[in-house]
């Protein structure tokens, strides 16, 4: 009997999920408000529902008989995937309480500092008074809950700090801004995936961004790091296993941001969901593994999740390799003439098709297309 998920997103993220289950024979019912995502194309049908209203999701639920509800690359479709996957009895990873933890960049921050893990000076804010007295420049300003990017800021002096705030929190869900200390170094990242209590794999990846004029916002990602130390690799990857254990060690996929700073790796934030970066393509590509296909194998028990050799930490099966975007401003009319397929691509994809206007996700600058090859 044909069996039915519901994927909360219709995006160029979730539309690799939903062509994964569509292999599998799997019904795929997509739920998104806007119209026209990318990942529309390969759904059973489409309920142009919001994704954090969780009445009519469960409506949608009933209507189609779901068996399973996930998503990817989205922290506020997680939060309604585990809290409706809770509310119907369906199998999920986590549960809310888990979840809200890594949502709030303040309360990962008080984890993180409580259980010495690597502690960055923070401040929550709920208003511009609440700022007053910061004095640990350069800082960065960010909503507790956004994501994207969006409304995330370096502050170099006091006297630019409140309106970085107001826009942190109009921006931010809850109304609440946090105030970290900056980081300065590589950024890196690691893919985890957690099944049957074990660790199945651990890969760390560099994070290539650009400048001051759009910060935190993605070049590319290459596997392996290539300005990073064995040393700090090392010490990234022991963080990672510290704070899976001090989280406890559940079952489900985690997306760490790092940044290796002069006193060593300190987390920006962790994500209970596969980045939004498409990096299981570049994982695949470097490792031989499906991270989906771990994922969704755990989740469902389809089938075992083998672990990855030399102790789920990436023994890497080829030359180094890269994950990078094509990026244009938001609200320009995609043209592909101006993205072709770089040369050694091994795969190459565009998330608009020709004349599309595109869509502000960061504000700053969009993704438009993305490929892998062999780093030149």
């Amino acid at each position: 009997m044909t069996k039915t998920i519901l994927v909360l997103g219709t995006n160029a993220g979730q539309a690799d999920l939903i062509r994964h289950m569509k292999t599998l024979d799997w019904r795929v019912i997509g739920a998104s408000p806007i119209v026209g995502e990318p990942g529309q194309a390969f759904c059973d049908v489409v309920e142009h529902v919001n994704i954090v209203d969780l009445d009519a999701l469960e409506q949608v639920v009933k209507r189609h008989s779901v068996d399973l509800i996930y998503s990817i690359s989205s922290d506020v479709a997680m939060k309604s995937v585990v809290a409706l996957s809770e509310r119907v009895g369906l199998p999920h990873f986590y549960d809310s309480d888990f979840i809200n933890l890594l949502d709030n960049k303040a309360a990962l921050r008080a984890f993180l500092r409580d259980n010495d893990l690597g502690p960055v000076p923070y401040r929550q804010v709920g208003n511009v008074d609440a700022a007053q007295g910061w004095d640990h420049f350069p800082c960065m300003v960010k909503p507790t809950d956004g994501q994207g990017q969006r409304g995330v800021v370096r502050i170099d002096r006091a006297e630019d700090i409140a309106a970085a705030v107001t826009n942190a929190v109009e921006i931010s869900r809850s109304g609440q801004a946090i105030i970290e200390g900056f980081l300065d170094g590589v950024e890196i990242s690691c893919n985890v995936m957690i099944c049957g209590g074990e660790v199945r794999m651990k890969v760390l990846s560099e994070r290539l961004v650009h400048g001051p004029h759009a910060v935190g916002v993605p070049v590319g990602h290459l596997v392996p790091c290539r300005n990073v130390s064995e040393e700090n690799q090392g010490a990234a990857l022991d963080l990672v296993t510290r704070i899976i254990a001090a989280m406890g060690t559940r079952d489900g996929v985690l997306y760490f941001q790092m940044i290796v700073t002069p006193d060593g790796p300190r987390v920006v934030e962790i994500a209970p969901r596969l980045d939004g970066c498409h990096m299981w393509r570049l994982i695949r590509a470097t490792q031989g593994a499906d991270l989906i296909e771990m994922t969704m194998n755990c989740l469902t028990g389809a089938a075992a999740v083998p672990a990855l050799p030399n102790n789920a930490e990436g023994d890497r099966h080829g030359p180094p390799m890269e994950l990078m975007f094509q990026q244009v401003p938001p609200d320009t009319a995609f043209d592909p003439a101006d993205f072709p397929a770089p040369e050694g691509s091994i795969y190459h994809e565009y998330r608009y098709k020709p004349g599309e206007t595109v869509r502000a996700v960061n504000g700053i600058l969009e993704v438009v297309g993305y490929y892998v090859r062999v780093t030149p």
